[in-house]
């Protein structure tokens, strides 16, 4: 995968925490279990991600973890980059190669370069409240009693248009 198991479990953890939009701390086991990531796990990845300034942690009764800042405000590239360091998809062959440029090629070089650059272009476009919403139209597809997430109108994005 292009990204570490932390990765991605950080990024679950926090579309979920931007899907649920709580002005409240919420729990670790909560997390951990609506994003499917374990809870021990999850506990040193949140720690991790509020060093980075990425949540914020409350603790006591009452407590645990909320982003720092709101979703539509934070990138999901910046979770990439907290987690597994800046991305270097350029350098990457796709078939493993030491070298793999535009003049010493592999045999899937210019489409992975096509796709590389659409991926970045994605991630460090989309927000947290990006991935969250498209989460939540999925789920209204597979069950339409749920409650429509800000700015979806029809199930497509206001934004989409």
């Amino acid at each position: 995968m292009i990204h570490s198991p932390t990765c991605q479990h950080a990024l679950r953890a926090l579309i979920y925490l931007a899907e649920k939009n709580s002005p409240r701390p919420v729990l670790v086991r909560e997390i951990a279990d609506a994003s499917g990531v374990p809870r021990q796990s999850l506990a040193k990845i949140l720690h991790a991600l509020r060093n980075q300034g990425l949540v914020r942690s409350t603790k006591g009764p009452g407590g645990g973890y909320r982003l720092a800042r709101p979703g539509e405000t934070m990138r999901v590239v910046e979770v990439i980059e907290a987690v597994d360091g800046h991305i270097e998809l350029r350098k990457a062959c796709v078939l493993g190669l030491d070298q793999c440029t535009d003049v010493a090629s592999c045999a899937l070089h210019d489409y992975w370069k096509v796709f590389r650059d659409n991926y970045y272009a994605t991630i460090a476009s989309m927000t947290l409240q990006d991935a969250a919403n498209a989460l939540r139209r999925k789920h209204l597809m597979a069950d339409p009693a749920l409650p429509r997430p800000r700015g979806v109108d029809g199930g497509r994005s206001i934004q989409e248009d």
